[in-house]
């Protein structure tokens, strides 16, 4: 009997014995990780020779610092103190909060060493340009918006990059462009009109104001033909009408606003709320926690039930974007196989109708129609979000700078004089392209206000990255550092708001919003801006190489474009001159107003109509 009661308890306590061993166990390992991870890589790491601040917090490393700070503020500061190649402590240290969860894909072992920033134009060209598809971006980084975004060529890679981007390469040749040009100016002209009705009616934006007292006395004391807009707003309008009509050939009647559900959906996704406020070190490792999850078990569909409002919104979103995309594919398939409209700017060479026709092609010009749907909305994205948030930060500069703004004005209205005395009715794409000066703001907005701020890349490979300027090293005083080992999987930090400030380009003045710099040098010569990698102007604002923007030329037209439009009808000043803008990067850097962070993101701007073109010339002199 006694037997079987110890027998008996045995049983009972079995279990229990070995649950607290495993739970032992498992602790012993984590900290033993955590250990090796915090004490020992640090000092085996092939970055331990490269330049870069102390620790930091030690959970947090640097992090909280460029959350806290205005984006790329850090990066610059450390360009300067250390050089061209920096390493920098991220989570615990290593390169990626939470990393030891995620599952390399595609395999790569993971290289949990410090941060690696590139400001040096040599290593730039080495990992962008020479050897960009042997430094892919590292699956962590995509989060809400590879799941929205698909398999579009922002996020391809390899051969699937490269065959994307051919039969992509059409739709952004200049003579296709030329012919967009017109789509550009008939929208800019609607949301004209639809500003001059605002002014004429004394149109109040209940959304431009800190709170009602503000309000109130600027309408006690307003000047007639004045009025308050947030810019913010009307602008992601235009821009998105504008790439639904040249990209799709698709009405999203935002600027009537009207509206329609992949409008709405699209919006939503990218809420002004996700950037009212700086985000902590432990909001973003819970969001990564987050994104793994969603990512490692989609069986389970964890986002349906995780009760976070920013997940609800991106997945509601994303299956109304879903619905509504494979509309718009099935509305311009059925007039590509009925109408057979490949010679016409709306038919051929919008960019559906030239990727449904690769759709139906074989081999190498193929594309499936997961990607076609990918190419959808990675153009709703890149063509409406970036752009708009470009001119957005171009209306504050000039709101800012009044005479740059009325040298601009001039510029454009001697040149449509010029059309009209041709019997032109707007400006072309070269009248566009030859705007010295509206050339040159347009360069300066892109330098100083790159909506993506900085972009991650990971080596494939084990790797030596050159630099034109060596760094000095951090264990051996006297010894420089002409190349900077990584090991495969190693993160890669490319800071774009950086290397556009770099003093070393542009001088001790780079911090400034000066337009000039692009007509002539400090000097009076005219020498080029030159010395750094970029795909235009020396600045990395479209990136560089093979995994450049492809439709950098279409924003550059559309920005100028929209841009000449409104500074020829209106003037634009600050709201007032106390209020302070900060800057919140989330996808795209855009603005908000201290003080105001619960309104979200807003850019409110005094609007009037501009002098008449002979008044203000008589003023400019």
């Amino acid at each position: 009997m006694d037997r079987l009661v110890a027998a008996g308890a045995w049983s009972y306590t079995h279990p229990v014995q070995a649950a607290l061993a495993s739970l032992a166990l498992l602790l012993f390992g984590t900290a033993l990780y955590v250990l090796i991870l915090c004490v020992v890589r640090p000092y085996t790491t092939s970055l331990r020779e490269v330049p870069g601040p102390p620790r930091g917090s030690f959970f947090f490393g640097q992090v909280g610092r460029i959350l806290a700070d205005p984006p790329g503020a850090p990066h610059v500061e450390w360009h300067e103190q250390y050089g061209g190649a920096v390493r920098y402590p991220g989570f615990f240290g290593v390169s990626f909060p939470l990393d030891f969860l995620d599952p390399p894909h595609p395999p790569l072992p993971r290289q949990r060493d410090s941060r690696l920033l590139l400001f040096d134009p040599a290593a730039l060209n080495h990992v962008l340009v020479a050897h960009a598809y042997e430094y892919p971006k590292p699956e962590e980084v995509r989060g809400d918006l590879a799941m929205i975004l698909g398999k579009g060529i922002l996020f391809a890679e390899g051969d699937d990059h490269r065959r994307q981007r051919r039969i992509m390469n059409p739709s952004f040749g200049p003579a296709h462009l030329r012919e967009l040009v017109p789509v550009f100016f008939e929208h800019s002209h609607h949301l004209r009109d639809v500003l001059k009705q605002a002014i004429e009616a004394g149109e109040v934006d209940e959304t431009a104001w800190r709170d009602d007292e503000q309000r109130d006395a600027w309408q006690r004391e307003r000047p007639e033909g004045e009025i308050v807009h947030d810019v913010c707003k009307w602008l992601s309008r235009v821009t998105l009408d504008i790439i639904g009509d040249a990209g799709f050939g698709y009405d999203f009647h935002a600027i009537s606003q009207s509206g329609n559900a992949l409008g709405k959906a699209f919006s939503s996704m990218f809420s002004p709320r996700a950037v009212s406020k700086n985000r902590s070190p432990a909001f973003i490792a819970r969001q990564r926690l987050v994104g793994f999850l969603i990512r490692a078990l989609p069986v389970l569909k964890i986002a349906d039930w995780i009760p976070n409002e920013r997940v609800r919104q991106v997945r509601e979103g994303f299956r109304v974007v879903q619905t509504e995309s494979e509309k718009i594919i099935q509305l311009k398939r059925g007039d590509v196989v009925e109408k057979d409209g490949m010679d016409s700017t709306r038919g051929s060479k919008d960019l559906i109708a030239l990727l449904l026709k690769s759709v139906e092609g074989e081999g190498k010009a193929s594309m499936t129609n997961e990607e076609l749907r990918g190419q959808l909305t990675t153009f709703l994205l890149a063509g409406h979000e970036t752009t708009s948030t470009a001119l957005t930060w171009a209306l504050w500069r000039l709101a800012s700078n009044l005479k740059i703004q009325d040298k601009l004005r001039h510029e454009v209205r001697a040149a449509r004089a010029k059309a009209a005395e041709e019997g032109r009715d707007e400006l072309s794409s070269r009248d566009l392209d030859s705007l010295q000066y509206l050339d040159a703001v347009t360069r300066e907005v892109l330098r100083l206000e790159s909506p993506v701020t900085v972009t991650i890349r990971h080596a494939a490979r084990d790797d030596l990255i050159p630099l034109s300027m060596p760094v000095p090293s951090a264990l051996e005083p006297g010894k420089m550092l002409s190349h900077v080992r990584v090991h495969k999987g190693q993160v890669v930090f490319i800071p774009i708001t950086a290397v556009n400030k770099s003093k070393r380009v542009f001088g001790d003045n780079a911090e400034e919003f000066r337009p000039e710099r692009w007509i002539e040098s400090e000097d009076g010569s005219g020498k080029k801006i030159e010395g750094n990698v970029g795909v235009t102007s020396s600045i990395l604002t479209f990136l560089a190489g093979p995994r450049s923007c492809i439709g950098y030329k279409f924003a550059l037209l559309e920005f100028k474009a929209i841009l000449s439009v409104l500074i020829d009808e209106f003037e634009f000043d600050q709201r007032d001159t106390e209020t302070v803008v900060e800057r919140r990067s989330v996808i795209v850097t855009r603005p908000v107003l201290v003080g105001e962070e619960a309104h979200g993101n807003k850019m409110p701007l005094k609007i009037r109509l501009a002098k008449q073109r002979g008044d203000a010339d008589e003023e400019l002199e």
